[in-house]
């Protein structure tokens, strides 16, 4: 048998956690001393254990109460609709993660916070966690939407100030001509961050731009908004005729 005090420093559970197990009756003592002090058997034990090992998957003390005093408790079932539950609850930490991303992004992009534009890419992640991949269906395969995700993984933060440098240089020199001397060493950098990223891979480029292109503006592709996509487009294309005369 085990006074509280031995329990407690046999499993690690807390005294006042053994006081709380008993007033809400999921671990009771099996006796006590004439003091009314009381005393733990190892069936008792063995049910902290449990108790222990369910609370780690994450069951509420109620249902392990619930399906520890019930012999007819289908635990393959509980199990099942927790596992369910983890499921969900992994889903919703990605696209937290991916919202903090996203805010993260555009606090480095436009060296301030904006707070609509950190409300619309919150929003869109509460309202659909699979808008990006959903965009991305319509001109990737699977393997190839793979290798994005790869990429925007291994993005360091080095990699995405490069990108925003380049992009609020754009955004500052929109109005002159896409053939000027500014916007042509800003599209041989766009380029090189763009063979940077792909490497050989000019299909998977191709395809890339084509999202890019036809969905400029979608909070999903901040910051390529259609003004720096429009200019960097008619920028490549003339440095590209330039080095093709020369």
């Amino acid at each position: 048998m085990y006074s509280i005090g031995q329990l407690s420093k046999k499993t690690g559970v807390t005294v006042r956690t053994l006081d709380y197990y008993d007033e809400v009756q999921l671990l009771q003592p099996s006796s006590a001393t004439e003091g009314g002090h009381r005393l733990y058997d190892d069936q008792d034990v063995l049910r902290l254990q449990q108790i222990l090992a369910l609370k780690y998957m994450g069951f509420s003390l109620e249902l392990i109460k619930e399906n520890l005093d019930n012999p007819a408790a289908t635990w393959e079932q509980s199990l099942e609709q927790q596992l369910e539950m983890v499921k969900q609850q992994q889903k919703q930490l990605q696209a937290l993660e991916q919202a903090l991303r996203g805010v993260l992004h555009s606090v480095q992009m436009e060296d301030e916070l904006k707070w609509p534009l950190i409300f619309d890419i919150i929003h869109l992640f509460q309202r659909d966690q699979d808008a990006v991949n959903q965009l991305y269906q319509k001109y990737l395969s699977e393997q190839e939407q793979e290798m994005i995700m790869q990429l925007q993984v291994e993005r360091d933060k080095d990699d995405i100030q490069e990108w925003a440098c380049i992009i609020r240089n754009v955004r500052a020199i929109s109005h002159e001509h896409p053939g000027s001397e500014k916007a042509q060493r800003l599209a041989e950098q766009w380029m090189n961050k763009v063979h940077a990223m792909f490497g050989d891979n000019h299909q998977l480029q191709e395809k890339m731009w084509d999202v890019i292109r036809n969905h400029s503006g979608e909070v999903e592709l901040y910051p390529m908004d259609e003004e720096v996509v429009t200019f960097m487009e008619r920028a490549v294309r003339i440095m590209n005729e330039r080095k093709g005369e020369s």
